[in-house]
């Protein structure tokens, strides 16, 4: 009997033994230790951050279309006009694509429609320049041969006066103003102006002086006459790019370059005219005939004078009257 209640209680232990380590190492499997038990005194690691979950991107919400109001008036759709037929613009465009396609794939048909609509075009030019001839004939404001004759004979005598204003104004201006021409002795374009300007100054008695930009002088000149500007500082401070140079000059103190560069006795006349017209200096009789092939021209000063007068820019009633009105002011 001893015996069988020892074994029965060394059976219950065991049991209750086996039962409590099953349940330790249920529990030990189950904890952060138990897990790690493996690595002996490196047991203890720290846990990786956890990643974030991604966000999920978005679509952008489209943007919201305001109805339209009842009382709106919706706007219909812009549609191009289409060209007129036989119009300027129907021409020019089937002129393009006709004269393309007959290039490209040149058969008798596709040639044969560009040359009729070339022809086309033809006329209706002869026909517009036909009309403007009988519109300037009408209108003598508009005509060429009012303003300035054309004729052989009476165009002759147009410039012949305009040649003799141009000379009546350098003569004037022989006695109150005079000619710097500056020069290079070395440059061979500096010589042949000074045989020029010593040309000028025979006819109309004109008060010359020659600068030399270099110290050194041309033959013929008068030592009287001559004047230094040695490095050229002075002919710099004037604007002056490059010799030979003429420099219209009227006392006190009134300069303007009239030219650069070596040029014939009728070009320096020219310029020289003017000049002299610019800075006021030409008598006005003779500086409106010298100025005939200018006669009734529109220049920008007339134009921006009458345009402030004008009502209706697009009313082009009243723009013709306005342009008629001051090319008759400046006939």
């Amino acid at each position: 009997m001893k015996n069988w209640k020892t074994k029965t209680a060394a059976g219950l232990m065991l049991a209750a033994l086996v039962g409590a380590g099953w349940s330790m190492q249920a529990l030990a499997e189950g904890s952060a230790f138990g897990k790690a038990i493996d690595d002996g005194y490196f047991w203890y690691k720290d846990r990786p951050a956890a990643k974030p979950k991604p966000k999920s991107k978005e679509e952008p919400k489209p943007e919201a279309v305001p109805a339209p109001k009842p009382y709106e008036k919706q706007e219909a759709p812009k549609t191009e006009k289409k060209a007129e037929f036989g119009s300027a613009t129907w021409i020019r465009d089937k002129q393009k694509e006709l004269l393309e396609l007959a290039i490209s794939n040149p058969t008798e048909e596709n040639v044969r429609a560009y040359l009729y609509v070339n022809r086309l075009m033809l006329d209706k030019a002869d026909e517009f320049a036909r009309m403007s001839k009988k519109v300037t004939d009408a209108d003598p404001m508009l005509s060429e041969s009012v303003r300035v004759p054309i004729s052989a004979l009476a165009r002759q005598q147009v410039l012949w006066q305009i040649d003799q204003a141009k000379e009546g104004i350098i003569k004037d201006l022989s006695r109150k103003a005079g000619i710097w021409m500056f020069f290079d002795s070395s440059c061979a374009f500096c010589q042949s102006q000074y045989q020029v300007t010593k040309m000028l100054e025979k006819k109309y008695n004109m008060q010359v002086r020659y600068i030399s930009t270099d110290g050194g002088v041309i033959n013929g000149m008068k030592p009287a006459q001559i004047r230094y500007d040695r490095g050229g500082q002075r002919a710099r401070s004037m604007g002056i790019q490059l010799t030979p140079a003429t420099i219209l000059v009227a006392p006190p103190d009134r300069v303007a370059v009239v030219a650069h560069g070596a040029m014939s006795m009728s070009e320096l006349e020219q310029k020289i005219v003017t000049a002299a017209i610019d800075m006021n200096l030409a008598d006005p009789n003779l500086t409106n005939i010298a100025k005939l092939n200018e006669r009734g021209m529109i220049s920008s000063k007339d134009l921006n004078a009458a345009k402030t007068k004008l009502e209706d820019p697009d009313n082009m009633d009243e723009v013709v009257k306005m342009l008629n009105g001051i090319i008759k002011n400046k006939m």
